[in-house]
């Protein structure tokens, strides 16, 4: 049977509620320490280990990673390839259309003349499109997508830190300001639900081409259309 957007959200309630925890917490720092002054202080602070570390957990965030994944999830089931690549493509579009509308201005821009900021030797900088991010988007793009597809959901405690730290990364590695991540972050997990939300409601996703993968018919146990979605199994799998 048809399945509700807010059904959808309550059945992740787990995710949800700890997202939104983490956007009230967002909006009171903002309110509390101005633009400059919070990016300014993240950027006092860091050490060689902490620049290696971001460096790498960025990636996450990287379009190329997405594309892995998606290409990775056909040896699991087509569905899942599906539903990955189809988020992060409509999540993408929509962030670099929004860019490009704003088209505003990095810190190694907004700063320039102003007040020098660290940045990391040989590390690419860029200048300007900087609300939203886009890694921050693709990171908290993929959360949703892991939360939704992944079986156990009472072990999900580390996929939302994870996209957390790769926002965060944006912002220590000199990348964006503390807006352009959660405003990322809010794209993502809204039009990902709402794209799963569609999906779900529609016939095509549940044709049995899908449920094969690369390695021959796969042997994940299926959901019925009829059937209310467990908290163990992605819904109507």
């Amino acid at each position: 049977m048809p399945k509700t957007f807010l059904g959808l959200l309550r059945q992740h309630r787990t995710f949800v509620i700890s997202y939104l925890l983490f956007l009230v917490l967002g909006y009171v720092i903002q309110l509390a320490i101005p633009k400059t002054e919070l990016f300014l202080l993240t950027n006092r602070h860091y050490n060689e280990t902490l620049d290696y570390v971001f460096k790498v957990i960025t990636m996450i965030g990287d379009g190329f990673t997405m594309v892995l994944i998606g290409l990775g999830m056909l040896f699991v089931r087509y569905r899942y390839s599906v539903v990955t690549v189809l988020a992060y493509a409509y999540s993408s579009v929509v962030v670099q259309i929004v860019k490009r509308l704003f088209n505003s201005p990095r810190p190694s821009k907004f700063f320039e003349g102003i007040n020098p900021i660290r940045t990391l030797d040989g590390y690419p900088l860029y200048e300007w499109n900087s609300f939203p991010s886009g890694h921050s988007a693709s990171a908290f793009t993929l959360a949703v997508v892991l939360t939704y597809l992944l079986p156990n959901k009472h072990k999900h405690w580390i996929i939302l830190p994870m996209a957390l730290l790769t926002a965060f990364s944006r912002v220590y590695l000199a990348q964006h300001f503390f807006q352009d991540i959660v405003a990322g972050s809010v794209l993502a997990v809204v039009l990902t639900f709402q794209l799963i939300w569609w999906l779900e409601n529609s016939k095509w996703y549940y044709s049995p081409s899908l449920d094969g993968c690369l390695l021959g018919k796969n042997r994940l146990p299926k959901q019925r259309s009829d059937e209310p979605a467990s908290e163990t199994a992605p819904a109507q799998v």
